[in-house]
């Protein structure tokens, strides 16, 4: 609650300045000036990043970093100077503009996503060229309107002090959202025209867990507003008191929850939220932060052992490299397409020397702790058999050498597929335990492009086509078995906490941070109250009565999302 500040990018305007033959060198080097400040710029940024969230999101600005080099755009703009005979500024801005267009005409959202990461590069660029400077004054304790914002915005902004923000675009996916929920900025995102119904000055209030902003609240709300902020606070006290109980429910069923991690900065966070282990490792980091892709066996053999240590004696579930998709591919390949292309097991099936080093780097960690291998975007059983090969290859390599490993390593399938979870049965006989990855098996469900705000709407992983695929999973697994857990973001949606533990998934895994609000839930109900709830979800004719009904028993068992 505080008072808007409207947010708009001090832009720079760019003639076509013509310069004369001797100019030509001396134009060359402010473009060269300009792009190593930028530089200086993101990694100032990619620092900060490492340093206040301590998780996900470097990678966008690694992404940016890579685009103020990559040879399409830097050599154009160099060749178009040149040519020309034209100032650096509107090379620059003809040439990324071009590349942007067609970006953003793209079918695809991961290259228009990109297209905003190529505007923040060009700006960046523009603003040196112009020896201008990165934002404009901010104040602190107000709450930042704007058409779009970049993660990086989000980032600085947290420094100065900002309470919240708001803004026309973007999806709860999208690299806004992540940046603010690992910052703890309340952000409501996607409102489409909020921009138009605000005044810098006007006393807003930003609802961050229902996507509301109200804007001139009355003094009936401003008082609502202020009681449910203290009941919030409340709850995350009376949360972090039960990091020490176990996670059970009121009649003994043990749900286990767990981490995903990615960085060995969050490995603290395991003792002080509880977890039970690492239910998902994302390796793909090693490779963001190093900014190239054959990172060393023996770079990922020192993290692992960390981490592998760390979670001792909980397990710790290594997803082998999930490249593709909405995650920067760092191999000049471009597709139509990324989500339904060449990513996660069908990348490392291909390319043995990327998967090689991994698994000799992993099975080296594994005598430090219990560890587990888990396979992204698998398919088909001959896949899980491929991989197969590939590991008793390596181990038998291992062993040749006189290293020790866990022999017996247990290996595991992201159900985040249809045809994965159609194939549940079969599947199952060829693994130790399944990991439903709920984020990619919602959109490819129900269609929906997780990153797009035009159906952002649309995207809901309480469907229940999303949930009877998870039941399938479920029982599949329970007749061959192995354990079952989930891994997506339907984990930290506490409304959907007594639908999965009624299904019968066994371990939840999420953010450190959301795990003692997800033992709460599992504390305060029985077992036969989930699978009740589990199948009202299952058979509702309408997700939005399942989220009311939700919200309703959550509130009843002292959980609610209203605080």
């Amino acid at each position: 609650m505080g008072p808007a500040y409207l947010y708009a990018k001090v832009s720079f305007s760019v003639e076509k300045r013509k310069i004369s033959d001797h100019d030509v060198a001396e134009e060359l080097e402010r473009f060269e000036r300009a792009v190593q400040r930028s530089e200086r710029d993101i990694k100032k940024i990619i620092a900060l990043t490492r340093e206040k969230v301590g998780r996900e999101s470097a990678d966008i600005f690694e992404a940016q970093m890579l685009m103020l080099r990559d040879d399409a755009l830097y050599d154009t703009v160099v060749d178009t100077i040149r040519a020309q005979h034209v100032a650096a500024e509107y090379a620059v801005s003809v040439v990324m503009s071009k590349h942007r267009q067609v970006m953003e005409a793209s079918g695809s959202e991961y290259l228009r996503e990109r297209a905003n990461d190529l505007l923040d590069v060009q700006e960046r660029l523009i603003r040196h060229l112009h020896r201008g400077h990165m934002l404009s004054d901010i104040p602190a304790n107000t709450i930042v309107v704007a058409e779009n914002l970049t993660a990086a915005d989000i980032l600085l902004f947290s420094r100065k002090g900002i309470l919240a923000c708001a803004t026309d675009f973007g999806g709860a996916t999208s690299h806004v959202s992540i940046m603010a929920r690992s910052l703890g900025v309340p952000a409501v995102v996607g409102m489409h025209s909020i921009t138009d119904h605000i005044e810098t000055g006007q006393l807003i209030i930003i609802d961050g867990a229902k996507g509301e902003v109200i804007v001139a609240p009355t003094d009936a709300e401003k008082h609502a507003y202020t009681a449910k902020r203290k009941r919030y606070e409340q709850l995350l006290i009376e949360d972090r008191a039960l990091v020490p109980l176990p996670s059970e429910t009121l009649d003994g069923h043990k749900v286990h929850l767990e981490a995903n991690i990615e960085l060995r900065e969050e490995l603290p966070l395991l003792s002080e939220y509880g977890a039970d282990g690492i239910g998902l490792f994302r390796t793909e980091m090693i490779l963001l932060m190093e900014s190239r892709l054959l990172v060393s066996e023996e770079e990922q053999y020192e993290l692992y052992r960390e981490v592998v240590a760390a979670a001792a004696p909980g397990h710790t579930t290594f997803r082998m490299l999930d490249l593709g998709g909405d995650k920067m591919l760092p191999m000049g390949h471009r597709e139509q397409n990324p989500f339904l292309g060449w990513r996660g097991i069908r990348i490392l099936l291909d390319k043995p020397d990327i998967l090689v080093p991994q698994l000799r780097a992993i099975l080296r960690a594994s005598v430090h702790g219990p560890t587990r291998l888990l396979l992204p975007m698998v398919t088909s059983r001959d896949e899980i058999r491929a991989f197969r090969q590939r590991l008793d290859a390596v181990g038998a390599e291992l062993e040749a050498e006189g290293v020790t490993w866990q022999s017996d390593i247990p290996l595991g399938i992201m159900i985040e597929v249809p045809a994965a979870a159609l194939q549940a049965d079969s599947l199952a006989r060829e693994v130790d335990f399944f990991s439903i990855g709920t984020n990619d098996l919602t959109q490819y469900v129900l269609a929906v492009d997780r990153g797009n705000d035009l159906v952002a709407g649309l995207f809901d992983e309480l469907h229940p086509a999303v949930l009877r695929l998870v039941r399938h999973t479920v029982e599949a697994a329970r007749r061959q078995g192995i354990p079952v857990g989930l891994c997506g973001e339907l984990a930290t949606n506490l409304q959907a906490v007594p639908v999965l533990v009624g299904l019968g998934v066994t371990s939840l895994s999420a953010s450190p941070v959301f795990l003692p609000a997800m033992k709460r839930i599992v504390r305060s109900m029985s077992m036969s109250e989930g699978q009740d709830v589990a199948e009202r979800a299952l058979h509702s004719e309408d997700v939005r009565d399942t989220h009311a009904f939700l919200e309703a028993w959550l509130t009843e068992h002292g959980c609610g999302l209203a605080y």
